[in-house]
């Protein structure tokens, strides 16, 4: 296939197939960040810029006609944000394709593991941007670093088949990554990033950015920086097997455009690596997406650099030793990842088609029980006043005492404890009832009644008004409730948030 060919191609396959794809995460938070009157331009473009893709796109809305009417090119997205406006990006952020729906049906391409790199490119840019004396603009930096990698991730999104034989290509590691692009795509990553950027509009510091490599420009210490870090990546990541930029070269080229020494940029690589680490996790991606195998190359520095990557990967818990790409979990200990990701999608096509709230909230509470070990979830909510809790919906096992006990009213006594907490807006977690003194801080009327093992609630907030709780728990005797339940749990309140938010 030559270059005009794919070119083509690419065009055609994202006119059918809309937007490029976001993590479901962002566009939740984008949506409780827009809908809070006390949120500001800053706030929502931070929420924004934790996604390539939706940075792309927002950058490419505020440099169209209808929002740019001439004068200096939007470069930031924290002026896209003022441009465009809080309701419009709601409305463009709920009509964006999930990558996890990708995800499922393209299982082998780890495209979140793409968009993560993204970010954590975009990271290690600012922070070394911020650090550095000579350039200006770490927002810049962020958005240039970003989208680097644009040109990978819309070939992996519109053109699978053909990324999977060049995937196998690079595995063979007989030819350099550069001319597997330029032979299957007649053309390389670089060169589609760039004209589809100058296509939508992006500025040209963006376009510019993404050719930028080893050569060094004077004063364009932001588009540098982004190049440089990227090939950082590819040397930690062993994706660049050929690559003529040798490790300690780029750290050397990053301290002359940084004027930062080898081990800053050391611990600026490896702080953002946990930072984005743990925001994988807080995604609850399916797959390994920042996964990083401890494999020496006989470089000092950059081992010692990849060995600490693979323990704070280690420590997360993100990766199996025996898999790479899909973390597969034990169907007989946990729910299926699949499961939840098919109930994720599920609530946020709902929620973008408008279906009625009390078809979602119950999607919802059905996708708590049924991915997770809770054994009982129940929606409550409170009246007005906030002086009644009464349970609406509920799901699992031996739900009466649970309703009888919760459908109940405020008495100002030590049995108030759940209007307290909700009242508060925080999320409380009991792993275990039975340790840390906690029968001796829960009244005794739930202990009673309820008899469980382990709890979790959740308050639901929409627009500043407590209007309810998610409540989960495991029966007394089955154990207490682990990290991954509550992670699950606290992911699709969320989603009742978001749908509670566009009724």
């Amino acid at each position: 296939m030559n270059y005009s060919d794919t070119l083509r191609f690419v065009y055609e396959k994202l006119d059918r197939l809309g937007d490029l794809p976001v993590f479901s995460t962002t566009v939740n938070r984008i949506q409780q960040v827009s809908s809070s009157e006390e949120s500001d331009a800053m706030a929502l473009a931070m929420a924004i810029m934790k996604d390539a893709n939706l940075s792309a796109k927002i950058l490419k809305i505020a440099n169209s006609s209808t929002y740019h009417r001439g004068g200096a090119a939007i470069t930031v997205v924290s002026r896209a944000v003022v441009l465009i406006g809080f309701k419009k990006i709601k409305n463009i952020c709920l009509t964006l394709k999930l990558v996890e729906g990708f995800h499922k049906n393209h299982p082998d391409i780890n495209t979140p593991g793409l968009l993560m790199r993204a970010f954590l490119n975009a990271n290690i840019a600012s922070d070394l941007a911020i650090r550095s004396h000579h350039v200006s603009d770490a927002e810049e930096a962020y958005i240039n670093a970003l989208l680097y990698g644009l040109g990978e991730i819309v070939i992996a999104h519109t053109m699978p088949s053909v990324y999977r034989k060049m995937l196998v290509e690079r595995k063979k590691a007989e030819l350099p990554w550069r001319k597997i692009q330029l032979k299957m795509l007649g053309g390389t990553f670089s060169d589609l990033g760039q004209d589809l950027a100058r296509s939508w509009g992006h500025p040209p510091s963006v376009v510019h950015a993404m050719s930028v490599k080893s050569e060094f420009i004077e004063g364009d210490h932001a588009a540098q920086i982004a190049g440089l870090s990227y090939q950082l990546l590819e040397q930690l990541y062993d994706l660049d097997e050929h690559g003529d930029h040798p490790y300690g070269e780029l750290v050397d080229d990053l301290g002359t455009v940084t004027g930062l020494d080898a081990d800053q940029i050391g611990e600026t690589a490896l702080r953002c690596y946990q930072k984005v680490s743990q925001m994988a996790s807080d995604y609850g991606l399916s797959c390994a997406s920042m996964a990083r195998k401890y494999t020496p190359s006989g470089h000092e520095a950059k081992d010692e650099l990849m060995r600490q990557m693979a323990f704070i990967t280690a420590q997360s818990g993100s990766v199996d030793d025996d898999v790479q790409g899909v973390v597969e979990l034990d169907d007989e200990q946990t729910p299926s990842a699949e499961q939840q990701l098919d109930y994720l999608h599920q609530v946020t096509e709902m929620i973008n088609q408008g279906e009625a709230l009390p078809t979602i909230l119950k999607t919802v509470i059905e996708a708590m029980a049924g991915c997770t070990q809770l054994d009982r979830v129940q929606l409550c909510l409170l009246n007005r006043g906030g002086t009644r809790l009464e349970p609406k919906m509920s799901d699992g096992d031996a739900i009466e005492p649970l309703q009888r006990y919760f459908s109940r009213s405020k008495d100002g006594s030590n049995n108030d404890m759940f209007f307290r907490v909700i009242a508060r807006g925080a999320t409380l977690l009991v792993s275990d009832i039975d340790e840390n003194g906690w029968h001796e801080r829960i009244p005794a009327d739930f202990i009673q009644q309820v008899r469980c093992q382990g709890f979790v609630v959740a308050p639901i907030v929409v627009k500043e008004r407590v209007i309810g709780m998610l409540y989960g728990d495991r029966l007394k005797g089955h154990g207490a409730l682990d990290e991954q339940d509550f992670k699950v749990f606290s992911q699709f309140a969320s989603q009742a948030r978001l749908a509670l938010l566009n009724a």
